[in-house]
């Protein structure tokens, strides 16, 4: 999750010698591999000119992984600068034509975002292209806690011509390895790309809302946002809301929604400790139309706790780069619900810490090694990956080979 600071400028994308790197992947904003490639892309773009190929194949934008739009993605839409976005079509010829439009030999790398699970079949088509204008080509493959259709290594038939593959598990590299056999490209590991979950404390996921004082309708819509959650999980999930208050209205409110006895209302000032401490134990926060000097805001950016805004309109004044916010229509306690969802599974995930986004843009694009092997990719026989990261029946397998022609 992005930490840059919200300000009223914006600047346009570093230019590199007109040479520039392509990011193909899921593109949606509704979706939480749309929202990676988006820090991916951000990370990127803080170093290199950056081509984004937003590629959705399901059969609706909106179905399956929708949750809730991110705060990063509603500013790119409302702003002309950034990195240049293109749509890939749905059809295979179509996009393929496509592809050789958007990957000139100008490009000095390819990239692609691969989600096991959804429909990955594009990769196979975006390789082809970049190789056949003599780009390198790097996939950058999510490790997540699910079935083994969803591991990396069900897309290796995919993924297989790629100069260099990176994943979040050192097991899963191992599998790739085994499934690529001796025609294989690089794998390397990095936990900017493990979704594996995080350790999380016992006890049900706290969600934190701070809302303007007396807000008693915003309060309204997140109660009954609250209530939404069906009365067999409510177990898993405890709500506190901090607002400063006068009067009954407000305890009235809490009091007779349905989850009262999950809810606690917090009416007293906090200091920055207190923040904190709360952005700490929380699993997700929500807070409604913060200002851009909000201490809340900014403790949550700090702590990279994922941060629902509840807004008033499709724009909200913070957010700008903040891959770690989502948006909801703060007077629809529908939009609340699914948002709030949507922050419990990032962190159910594990969402990496921006500092881990930054170690991977620098891994791609300033390693004077990876560069390396992806050039050299055509005349190696190997793969390398550091042997702390490997089963050590498998170490063997990565000492360099004699290209056999």
């Amino acid at each position: 999750m992005s930490r840059q600071p919200d300000t009223e400028d914006e600047t346009a994308p570093i230019e590199f010698n007109g040479r520039y790197v392509v990011v193909a992947g899921p593109g949606t904003s509704l979706t939480i591999p749309g929202i990676i490639v988006s820090e991916i892309v951000i990370a990127l773009s803080t170093t290199s000119s950056v081509r984004r190929i937003e590629v959705d194949l399901g059969t609706h934008p909106t179905m399956g992984l929708h949750r809730a739009p991110s705060l990063a993605a509603t500013h790119d839409a409302a702003s002309r600068l950034g990195p240049q976005r293109y749509q890939a079509p749905r059809n295979a010829t179509a996009r393929k034509r496509a592809f050789r439009q958007w990957i000139g030999p100008d490009a000095r790398l390819a990239i692609a975002y691969a989600w096991p699970g959804i429909d990955n079949e594009w990769i196979r088509e975006y390789l082809q292209v970049a190789k056949a204008v003599g780009l390198p080509t790097l996939v950058l493959c999510a490790s997540l806690p699910s079935s083994r259709e969803a591991r990396a290594v069900s897309l290796f038939n995919l993924i297989r011509n790629a100069d260099c593959v990176i994943v979040g598990d050192a097991d899963e590299a191992n599998e790739l390895v085994a499934a690529f056999g001796s025609n294989r490209p690089e794998v390397q590991t990095h936990r900017a790309l493990s979704l594996t979950g995080r350790s999380r404390r016992s006890g049900p996921q706290q969600l934190t809302a701070f809302l303007p004082s007396g807000s008693s309708e915003t309060l309204t819509a997140l109660m009954s946002a609250f209530d939404a959650i069906p009365e067999s999980r409510i177990k898993n999930y405890e709500m506190q809301v901090i607002m400063r208050y006068e009067g009954s209205a407000v305890e009235s409110i809490v009091a007779n929604s349905y989850h009262a006895r999950h809810v606690q209302l917090l009416g007293y000032v906090m200091t920055a400790g207190d923040l904190r401490e709360i952005c700490n134990t929380s699993s997700a926060l929500s807070m409604a139309d913060p200002d851009l000097d909000s201490r809340a805001f900014s403790t949550a950016v700090s702590c990279g706790i994922v941060t629902v805004v509840l807004a008033s309109s499709k724009a909200p004044i913070v957010g700008r780069g903040y891959v770690g916010g989502l948006v909801a229509d703060g007077r629809r306690p529908a939009s609340i619900h699914v948002a709030m969802a949507h922050a419990l599974r990032l962190d159910e995930l594990g969402f990496p810490s921006p500092d881990s986004w930054r170690e991977l843009a620098e891994l791609v694009i300033e390693s004077p090694k990876l560069i390396r092997n992806l050039q050299s990719s055509q005349t190696t026989n190997y793969v390398a990956i550091a042997a702390t990261n490997l089963l050590p029946e498998l170490a063997h397998v990565f000492q360099p080979t004699a290209e056999t022609g």
